[in-house]
């Protein structure tokens, strides 16, 4: 009986595990878009970095590292990404209405609030920057609101690496509030322990991606209260910019908030990869994310259509 009850034990071990496995999030890329360079009113489309939906206004809100606001429609069918369309673009301005000043505007990360609450016309922007490490509410058409608190660590500029290391991404969670994390590692840190911050006072910390220089760009609360990281690493043109989207399951992480991450795609060359920055669910399991060109003339700001199975 002894032996029975071992092997029954044993078998459902291996079902159980086999579920495990079996459950584990899976990420296809399915498709990419290229935007053609262009202007809308003014403003041109390119650098852009962070990308954000909006359920309730069917938009695709964008902004550019030269603190611009970009609208677009998406015409998805299926998995695949058949057409976009910039509707509106400006630059952000104040609360005065007086556009950002230069060295104040490197808006890098976005999410949006009340954009799936079935309500029309009450979505706000959330902004991260980089230079002076700040998150600002905004409204759709771009113009300040009201500052977020940061979490002390992060309110201080003089503890990033450098200036253009700070704040890249930012998401809301449900139960943690509004999430970020500097692109690289606080002075003082090991270089390769990333930590995220939240506006509730939680932390939690785990290991980049092992590609040097391999730093937070994206981040994006996922609908089963996990999160989905993007990181960039690179390292100079003689070695290949790695783009990597890792998994944290927060019921994984240990007492002391160390997590480790699953790696779900690892896109890596040295001239066929985008450099990604910005990412953004859409609905069910489909997913943007954006590559920045740089305002360079001989690359894309693309747009690729990616679908994430939770298997939860």
């Amino acid at each position: 009986m002894k032996r029975v009850g071992l092997v029954t034990g044993l078998l459902a071990w291996a079902t159980f595990a086999a579920a495990s496995v079996i459950a584990a999030p899976a990420l296809e890329v399915q498709n990419s878009l290229v935007i053609p360079p262009h202007t809308v009113n003014g403003v041109k489309i390119s650098e852009l970095s962070g990308l954000a939906w909006d359920q309730d206004e069917q938009l695709l809100y964008a902004i550019s590292d030269k603190g611009a606001i970009f609208h677009f429609t998406l015409d998805i069918r299926g998995n695949r990404l058949k057409a976009v369309k910039a509707v509106y673009a400006a630059n952000l301005t104040d609360k005065e209405g007086e556009r950002i000043k230069k060295g104040r505007r490197d808006s890098e990360g976005l999410t949006l609030l009340n954009a799936n609450n079935g309500k029309a016309g009450d979505s706000q922007l959330v902004i991260a920057f980089e230079g002076i490490p700040r998150l600002i509410r905004f409204t759709p058409p771009g113009k300040a609101i009201k500052n977020i608190s940061l979490p002390a660590v992060l309110d201080n500029k003089h503890a990033y690496q450098h200036g253009n290391d700070s704040l890249e991404s930012v998401t809301f969670h449900p139960r943690y509030g509004f999430m970020t994390a500097p692109e690289m590692p606080l002075k003082g840190e090991p270089r390769t322990l990333h930590t995220l911050y939240s506006t509730k006072g939680q932390h939690w910390s785990f290991t980049a991606y092992p590609a040097k220089n391999s730093g937070i760009s994206a981040l994006e609360a996922l609908p089963d209260g996990n999160l989905l990281v993007m990181e960039r690493a690179w390292s100079g043109l003689f070695n290949p910019l790695v783009v990597s989207l890792r998994y944290l399951d927060f019921q994984q992480c240990a007492q002391d908030q160390a997590c480790t991450l699953q790696d779900l795609q690892v896109l890596s060359s040295h001239l066929l990869v985008d450099n990604y920055e910005g990412l953004t669910h859409i609905q069910g399991n489909q997913y943007l994310m954006v590559g920045d060109d740089g305002n360079e003339d001989f690359l894309p700001t693309t747009l690729t259509l990616f679908t994430l199975d939770l298997g939860k």
